[in-house]
C-alpha cells in the first residue's frame, strides 16, 4: 500500500505534523487515544486507519489549524478509499491465479483490527469481518471486474467425407430476425427519448444554463473531483446558505454540505451528487444549509453546560470545530452528527433523529443529558483526553 499515491499524501502531512512538536510517536500516541505501533504505521504510510476520528485528534494534538484538518480530512478520504479498492481486489486476485504464487498480487498491508470496525462505545457492536466491505464506499469505491476465461486450443473442422452432401447453411428463423429488429428500433427510440428529456431537464425547461445537469458534467460528482463542475455545486450550495470555500475543488467541506443538503431535502444523504441532488439543487429556493455561528454555539454551550462549560465547549471544538452541520462517515456506514458528534446509536437511544441532531440548540442539550448519566465527559473521551492534556500543557508552559 506504500507506492500509493493518495496514501503517501496522506503519510506526508501526518510527517509534517508530526515533525512540528519535536515529540515521540509514543507521547504522541497517549494524547491521540492510539497505539504508538498504529500511530507510526499511518505516518510512514504502511497502513491507513478505518475512522478518520483517529487522525483528527492526531492533527489537533499536534497543533493543526482548521484549513489543516480539513485537507488531512480529504487526503484520509482519498486514501481510505484507495484501502476499500485494495481489500476488494485481494479476493479477486486469489481466485484468479491461485494463492501463494508467485505473481500473486501483494495484499495490502492493513492489518485486520484496522479494517474491521472496532465494537461501538454507545452499543458494543462491531462492523464484523465484513465491516470495511460494508462500509459507506462513497463514490471512489471500484467494482471488480470478473476473470475472463481463457479460449481453448482451435479444433479444425472434421474432413468431410467424399461423396457425402455438404450440410444445408445455417438460417436464422425469420421470427428471430423480426425481434431484433424489433428490439433495434426500441433501443433508438429509448436513446431519442433519453435525449429529449435529457435536453428539457425533465421538467418541461431547457436545462442548457444547468452545468450539472449537462453532459459536460459526470453523471455523479464526487470527493476528491475538481473542475467546474464542483464550482457550480459549490455556488448551489452557498445560495442555499452553506458557508464554504467556492474553489473549485469537492473536499471534506463540501462533502458535508452535501450530506445536510440530501438530509434536510429527503434524499440519500451520502454525500455524492447524483441527478436527484442536482435537480433539488437547482430547484431549492429556501436556506436548508443557514445554521448557527460558532459564536453563537460557543455561548449556548456555557448556558447549558453550567457545571463545566470551559471544558464543554473545548470538547465541542475538538469534536466538530463548533460547526452545528459537521458531520463524519464510521467505517461501519454510520455517521456522527453535529456540535458534539452524537453517533447514530446514540440518537436512538436519546430518542433523536439526525434531522434534530443538526439542530445545534437540540444536540447540546442532548449531550448535556448524556453527560448528567455520568457527571462526566466519558461519551467523548478521546476528546477529553486531548482537552486535559493541552490543559495540562498550558499550565506547564
Amino acid at each position: 500500500m506504500g507506492g500509493n499515491r493518495d496514501v503517501e499524501e496522506l503519510a506526508e502531512l501526518l510527517r509534517e505534523l508530526k515533525g512540528r512538536t519535536n515529540r515521540s510517536y509514543a507521547a504522541l500516541a497517549a494524547r491521540s487515544g492510539v497505539s504508538g505501533s498504529a500511530l507510526h504505521r499511518y505516518c510512514s504510510g504502511t497502513s491507513v486507519p478505518g475512522d478518520y476520528e483517529v487522525i483528527g485528534r492526531f492533527g489537533k494534538v499536534c497543533g493543526a489549524g482548521s484549513e489543516e484538518l480539513l485537507e488531512l480530512h480529504r487526503r484520509w478520504v482519498l486514501a481510505d478509499a484507495e484501502r476499500k479498492r485494495a481489500v476488494s481486489r485481494a479476493p479477486a486476485a486469489v481466485s484468479a491465479t491461485g494463492s501463494g504464487g508467485p505473481d500473486s498480487p501483494a495484499t495490502p498491508d492493513v492489518s485486520r483490527d484496522e479494517t474491521e470496525g472496532e465494537p461501538d462505545g454507545e452499543t458494543g457492536e462491531g462492523t464484523g469481518p465484513d465491516g470495511a466491505a460494508e462500509a459507506e464506499a462513497g463514490p471512489d469505491a471500484e467494482a471488480v471486474p470478473g476473470v475472463a476465461a481463457e479460449p481453448g486450443p482451435l479444433r479444425s473442422a472434421p474432413a468431410q467425407e467424399p461423396g457425402s452432401a455438404a450440410p444445408p447453411p445455417h438460417r436464422r428463423p425469420l421470427i428471430a430476425v423480426l425481434a431484433l429488429a424489433v428490439v433495434a428500433a426500441a433501443g433508438v427510440a429509448a436513446a431519442l427519448l433519453g435525449k429529449v428529456f435529457t435536453s428539457s431537464g425533465g421538467s418541461g425547461g431547457s436545462s442548457d444554463d444547468r452545468l450539472l445537469l449537462s453532459s459536460r458534467c459526470p453523471v455523479v460528482v464526487s470527493m476528491g473531483q475538481s473542475d467546474a463542475c464542483v464550482h457550480e455545486l459549490q455556488s448551489l450550495l452557498a445560495r442555499a446558505g452553506g458557508k464554504l470555500d467556492i474553489d473549485g475543488a469537492f473536499g471534506p467541506v463540501t462533502q458535508m454540505r452535501v450530506v445536510v443538503f440530501q438530509l434536510r431535502s429527503g434524499l440519500t444523504p451520502n454525500g455524492s451528487v447524483d441527478e436527484r441532488t442536482k435537480r433539488a439543487l437547482y430547484e431549492n429556493a429556501g436556506k436548508p444549509l443557514g445554521t448557527w455561528t460558532p459564536e453563537r454555539v460557543t455561548r449556548r454551550i456555557r448556558e447549558v453546560f453550567t457545571e463545566d462549560p470551559e471544558r464543554a465547549v473545548g470538547i465541542a471544538d475538538c469534536a466538530s470545530l463548533l460547526d452545528p452541520l459537521y458531520t463524519l462517515p464510521n467505517s461501519n456506514a454510520t455517521r456522527n452528527w453535529g456540535v458534539f458528534q452524537l453517533y447514530d446509536g446514540t440518537l436512538r437511544k436519546l430518542g433523536g433523529t439526525r434531522e434534530q441532531s443538526l439542530d445545534p440548540d437540540w444536540n447540546i442539550r442532548a449531550a448535556h443529558r448524556l453527560w448528567a448519566l455520568t457527571h462526566d465527559f466519558s461519551a467523548w473521551q478521546a476528546c477529553d483526553r486531548a482537552y486535559r492534556a493541552g490543559s495540562k500543557g498550558d499550565k506547564g508552559s
